[in-house]
């Protein structure tokens, strides 16, 4: 599986446009007044605007390169504050075999760099630049249907990730190991990771392998579709 696209909703699109591409210098690929579009390695995300009265939040993750983790983490240190948890700037995940680190953008959305050392590829090089990031990695489904979520998912061979058991207390991740790239589905109200912020039923609109649309609305309908 590969995200391909994905549109998050924005409440202030100016100042996250000057996050994503003054500060973390993204490439931007296109704009107009109520959107903008940036390249995350093979995925491109889009941020459209939305009305501020819609509650929203998000989380997604973006794959380093495996060799470049450290780097990655120290580039992104040097352009914002690192996210920390018992005194830790950074997590091994055993059952993925990554390091990840963690920072907001303007909005509280939760940002990660992960360097899957079995997966994500290596590069020749000891200097990290955000052209280095492979590709979206992870994004969030908040959903308090998770059942009914996971259910539609594998009926288009998205599955749990090595088999394991859906979760209606936790996350769980949607997607092959080999991938790389998972949906993470999980309940609203729980917090994030390194994080104080709490999951919301958020849109959001994901275009997966080029051809399969994932939506969920504001109110948490959720449809996939397919030309």
């Amino acid at each position: 599986m590969m995200i391909s696209k994905m549109k998050l909703f924005a409440h202030d699109l100016h100042k996250l446009k000057a996050f994503y591409c003054d500060i973390l210098e993204f490439e931007l690929l296109e704009e107009a007044e109520h959107y903008f579009e940036i390249a995350a390695g093979e995925s491109v995300i889009q941020f459209e605007t939305m009305d501020a009265s819609i509650a929203k939040q998000y989380h997604f993750a973006l794959n380093v390169p495996s060799n470049l983790f450290q780097q990655a983490k120290r580039w992104a240190q040097a352009r914002v504050q690192l996210l920390r948890l018992d005194e830790q700037d950074e997590v091994y995940f055993k059952t993925l075999d990554a390091n990840s680190c963690y920072f907001y953008d303007p909005e509280g959305n939760v940002l990660e760099f992960i360097a899957r050392h079995g997966i994500n590829p290596c590069v020749h090089t000891d200097a990290f630049s955000i052209k280095h990031v492979v590709d979206i990695a992870e994004i969030n489904l908040t959903t308090n249907a998770i059942h009914a979520v996971t259910d539609c998912l594998k009926k288009y061979g998205i599955t749990p990730l090595k088999g394991e058991e859906i979760r209606t207390d936790a996350l769980t991740f949607m997607g092959n190991y080999e991938d790389g790239v998972h949906l993470l589905i999980g309940p609203s109200e729980r917090i994030w990771y390194f994080s104080t912020k709490k999951a919301i039923v958020s849109p959001i609109d994901i275009i997966v392998d080029h051809h399969l649309r994932l939506y969920m609305s504001a109110k948490g309908d959720f449809a996939i579709s397919q030309p």
